[in-house]
């Protein structure tokens, strides 16, 4: 997957998440979700199940906390290394 398509499907469920907070699209990648947004553990739980069935990942029960999934570049190195492993083993 390149890394525009992984880019924009994160802030789709980004932007899907947290409509209500009036942020515009083209700034999710630059705020704090907790912050800024005031994410709370409901906004967290939705965003993992989105990132895992958007990607066809499983995050790690020990990746489970909110400040590992904080802002747009945290959320995007963990996509990013949850589809390295996935196609590693689908390569074995």
């Amino acid at each position: 997957m390149e890394r525009n398509d992984i880019k924009e499907k994160i802030i789709d469920i980004l932007d899907r998440l947290f409509s209500d907070a009036g942020v515009d699209r083209d700034i999710l990648e630059y705020v704090d979700l907790i912050d800024d947004l005031g994410m709370d553990s409901i906004n967290f739980i939705s965003l993992i199940i989105e990132l895992e069935s958007t990607f066809d990942i499983q995050i790690p029960d020990d990746w489970l906390l909110m400040e590992k999934f904080q802002n747009y570049t945290l959320i995007y190195s963990a996509v990013e290394e949850l589809l390295q492993i996935k196609e590693k083993k689908d390569n074995e």
